[in-house]
């Protein structure tokens, strides 16, 4: 019995790591984007997201203070710097039923869930609240050749080349995502400097800083 209470605690606390941002490793074993600029960590920082590759896997893991339940929150790799064209990886938090970890793609005016490519290409997804905060985060396998010709013409080969980031996040309805503001502390955030994601590149371990939101609403 007391093995198996061990055991279980064992099981637990590895679950709960696995679902946590770790930033001490920040600009050394993965890179991160911390919001606003000038945040050290959770207790100041309104959102969090790293990335971390594991062979041909990208792990990407969010954390966010803006994001209630009935909401979205979404990255955005645009390759020009300007929303639209852009391979987005979002978590949708409902206010009932299993949240979703999935991958899409906006144009200029929409955002178009690529439900072949989520299924394909993200592995151990969970979204979750913990202590007031939205997290979520999953495995993205940096790999389209199993995608149909329409969805991977839609999404960006990320491991090539180099992209700035978009942060969004907006209300759902009846399950459907709303768009996100675009003025004011609801507007995306967008990163600086672009930022590359092939694994053997130092650039992919960056400490990335961002445009304000006011700064991004004169775009």
């Amino acid at each position: 019995m007391i093995l198996l209470f061990f055991l279980f605690s064992f099981l637990i606390s590895h679950v709960y790591t696995l679902h946590v941002t770790h930033i001490s490793d920040c600009g050394t074993a993965r890179g991160c984007w911390k919001l606003p600029n000038g945040c050290k960590d959770a207790s100041d920082c309104q959102t969090m997201m790293t990335w971390k590759h594991e062979r041909r896997h990208l792990i990407i893991e969010i954390e966010s203070k803006l994001v209630k339940p009935d909401m979205w929150l979404g990255i955005g790799f645009s390759k020009d710097g300007l929303m639209g064209n852009d391979t987005v990886f979002e978590c949708q938090f409902p206010a009932t039923g299993s949240g979703s970890v999935l991958l899409s793609h906006n144009t200029a005016k929409r955002n178009i869930v690529l439900k072949t490519a989520s299924e394909l290409l993200i592995r151990d997804g969970f979204t979750e609240f913990n202590d007031g905060k939205a997290m979520c985060g999953g495995e993205w396998i940096l790999d389209n050749i199993h995608l149909d010709d329409t969805e991977r013409k839609l999404m960006h080969v990320i491991s090539s080349g180099r992209y700035n980031l978009f942060f969004a996040y907006g209300k759902m309805e009846n399950g459907e995502k709303r768009m996100h503001g675009m003025v004011g502390k609801e507007a995306p955030w967008k990163s600086q400097d672009q930022v590359r994601f092939c694994q053997r590149c130092s650039s992919s371990f960056a400490n990335v800083d961002s445009m304000g939101t006011n700064e991004f609403s004169k775009q």
